[in-house]
């Protein structure tokens, strides 16, 4: 039920008649790393609690491209070894979260997948599946519908660097 929830509220794309079985599991692992972050991080206080005062916060709003009467409201954080970008509105009176961006270079933060700051390039792979693209240093892992991707930068056979992002349209 939450994975049609977040398709739906973020126009991913149509229903999938056909998936091959490692684009699903890059969705599974995809949708089960975001539910993770919004189950940690629910809202901006959640993150405030987290990283309180130390962190450099910023907020930004704007309307909706697509509707002028909504505001959009930015939340960048950003913490030595983490960054955290946020997006909230009021949709039909009901108040809407989105995690659009986490990088973390640091353990012990966040892990996606179960995967950590220095796990192995294998469990990356053995969590995920072969990638989606390869590129340099890079494992990118991207959701059927390109709207999500997380990216594991290894180092030394290692995950050195995480980041996540999450196209809001």
């Amino acid at each position: 039920m939450k994975r049609k929830v977040i398709l739906i509220v973020f126009c991913l794309s149509i229903p999938v008649m056909f998936c091959p079985e490692i684009a699903c599991s890059f969705d599974d692992a995809i949708y089960e790393s975001y539910e993770y972050l919004l189950q940690k991080y629910p809202n901006v206080e959640a993150i405030r609690q987290q990283f309180g005062d130390r962190a450099e916060w910023r907020q930004t709003t704007e309307s909706s491209p697509h509707d002028a009467s909504i505001e959009l409201k930015f939340n960048y954080i950003e913490y030595p070894g983490i960054e955290i970008h946020t997006l909230e509105f009021a949709l039909e009176d009901e108040d809407r979260f989105y995690i659009t961006w986490v990088s973390v270079g640091k353990a012990g933060f966040i892990n996606l997948g179960g995967i950590d700051i220095g796990s192995a390039r294998e469990d990356v792979i053995k969590q995920f599946g072969a990638p989606y693209e390869i590129e340099g240093n890079e494992l990118i892992y991207q959701d059927e519908s390109s709207y999500t991707t997380i990216t594991f930068t290894i180092e030394n056979n290692n995950v050195a660097e995480m980041t996540f992002f999450n196209h809001v349209d």
